[in-house]
């Protein structure tokens, strides 16, 4: 993401999401449009909640589930923003796919005991249905960034996140069973 954010001017354009364009058959874009931001201030706080989000959950997960993982979240923001929300255009950055961390990682961790999962998921439930209510205004996040916060994009983190846990689920309920 730093590289990328270093080369923003001739990479911006051709990774962002731009709903024509993937309608033109540029499908990269769903998940490269996670990897670009709008500048450097965006870049370095989603590259800092990613992090944390790993080192908070992740570390004993191996780094092919992580990155299934996290192409997963990608993925699910990448096309809930394109079939939901084509007004933002171009769509940029990485927020989104980490509240799929976040809901999986609190879903999924045995670190920590389960009345601080059970209240941090409440919390990321509150902010969620907070920031995607009529009137919701990210003021605070909005004066750091040049373009306004895609809110929705969290949900359809936090959706795929979900998902994630379900599929992961199923798939050790058979591995027991078989």
């Amino acid at each position: 993401m730093l590289c990328l954010t270093a080369f923003e001017n001739s990479l911006f354009p051709l990774l962002s999401l731009e709903p024509t364009r993937v309608s033109a058959g540029e499908f990269w874009r769903l998940f490269t449009a996670n990897l670009v931001h709008f500048g450097w201030v965006h870049t370095l706080m989603n590259a800092a909640a990613l992090l944390l989000c790993a080192l908070a959950f992740f570390t004993e997960y191996s780094f092919k589930k992580f990155s299934l993982l996290l192409l997963w979240c990608c993925a699910g923001v990448g096309v809930g923003i394109y079939l939901l929300n084509p007004e933002y255009s171009p769509y940029a950055g990485l927020s989104g796919a980490v509240h799929g961390l976040i809901v999986t990682g609190l879903l999924l961790t045995r670190t920590y005991p389960i009345w601080i999962r059970v209240l941090a998921l409440g919390l990321v439930i509150a902010k969620l249905v907070q920031e995607n209510s009529a009137g919701y205004e990210a003021t605070d996040l909005q004066a750091l960034l040049p373009v306004a916060v895609a809110v929705e994009s969290h949900l359809y983190g936090a959706v795929a996140g979900l998902v994630f846990v379900a599929i992961d689920w199923l798939l050790q309920r058979f591995k027991r069973n078989v």
